[in-house]
């Protein structure tokens, strides 16, 4: 999801069409261990501080896109909420039935549960004009990223202290500290007169975001998301220079991280198999969350609505990295990481051919 003003998505693909996505996550995997060695083990360690700033980034972008000043905000994101919920609830309800075909190390409750979340978002290419406002179904499409990314702050406080109140309140912790950050961040923007200062300052806030949650072990994106909505509801020049300043880190970025997503793919015949069963979970859910919104929700949304959240945007990938972060040795979260991924690349395939008009914008 991406602010308004900044007019585009974070697709797998940067843009409205997904051709240059698709070609990162697999030149990843030709750069990595697993082909020319370009980005080896020892590189990739080096590079994990900047995936850190790469994935609080992209929970930025998702923050500073949530105003409750626009006209149903509230309606749509909890529209966007629902199907995202719909989604998690089928694919996890898949995998979990599926786990005596496919078995892996580790939780198969905690797999299920990841492979949900990942699932649930979205991008839905939009043909606006920048200077008109987006559709409802771009813009529910848009907002199905944010609960997502709250669970997943939960999901990686629960790896470590298990599911438990201590991983609520190392949660809240984190997102206390994330607040203080960008709060801090914000004051700083809003005093400084020159443009230079002023991008030292955004990236320094963004270093720190990324910083505390790698330090931390818990999820960048959940740390920029709060970041991003500190920023949103302090308004003012201070918001919109932060917003144009991250809006030229946007690409490098998730360039940067969908190529150390490629690099670290590690697929499998168990990978194989629960592919499938993601793929199919995951468009049973889209379809499905979105027949759901449209009758009981947004009633005005288009008939095809559902087809329109087949593609899944960076975020499916990012999710499965920072779960990565957290724990690199486990089987479970190099599975994650494998069929999210391909699932992704999979997913915006079968978006093509089920939103033809999708490619064409």
């Amino acid at each position: 999801m991406m602010p308004v003003r900044l007019h585009s998505r974070i697709a797998l693909g940067l843009s409205p069409t997904p051709r240059p996505g698709l070609v990162l996550l697999p030149l990843g995997m030709a750069l990595g261990p697993a082909g020319l060695n370009l980005l080896s083990p020892s590189i990739l360690s080096y590079l994990d501080p900047a995936v850190s700033v790469a994935l609080a980034a992209l929970g930025v972008f998702a923050g500073l896109g949530l105003d409750f000043r626009r006209s149903r905000e509230g309606v749509l994101l909890t529209a966007a909420s629902l199907e995202a919920s719909v989604t998690i609830v089928i694919v996890g309800a898949g995998v979990l039935v599926s786990h005596s075909w496919f078995p892996v190390s580790g939780p198969p409750m905690l797999l299920a549960l990841m492979l949900g979340i990942s699932a649930a978002v979205s991008s839905t290419a939009s043909s606006d004009s920048p200077d008109q406002p987006l559709s409802l179904a771009t813009r529910v499409g848009d907002l199905d990223d944010v609960l997502p990314i709250l669970l997943s702050g939960l999901v990686l406080a629960s790896m470590s202290q298990g599911f438990s109140a201590a991983a609520v309140w190392l949660a809240a912790q984190t997102g206390l500290i994330a607040l203080v950050i960008a709060l801090a961040g914000w004051l700083l923007v809003a005093q400084v007169s020159a443009v230079s200062e002023e991008h030292v300052f955004v990236a320094g806030t963004l270093l720190l975001l990324g910083g505390t949650a790698a330090y931390l072990s818990m999820s960048a994106l959940w740390v920029g998301l709060l970041g991003g909505i500190v920023w949103s509801l302090a308004g003012g020049p201070a918001r919109d220079s932060i917003e144009r300043d991250m809006r030229y880190l946007q690409h490098p970025l998730i360039v940067l991280l969908l190529l150390v997503a490629g690099a670290q793919l590690q697929p499998s015949a168990e990978v194989l198999g629960l592919l499938a069963v993601y793929l199919l979970c995951r468009s049973a859910g889209k379809l499905a969350g979105g027949w759901l919104v449209g009758r009981a929700v947004v009633r005005d949304l288009p008939s095809d609505f559902g087809r329109r959240l087949i593609a899944p945007g960076v975020l499916a990938v990012a999710f499965a990295v920072s779960v990565l972060q957290a724990d690199a040795d486990s089987e479970g979260t190099k599975m994650l990481l494998a069929v999210a991924a391909i699932g992704s690349l999979a997913s915006e395939l079968l978006s093509v051919m089920a939103y033809p008009q999708r490619g064409l914008r």
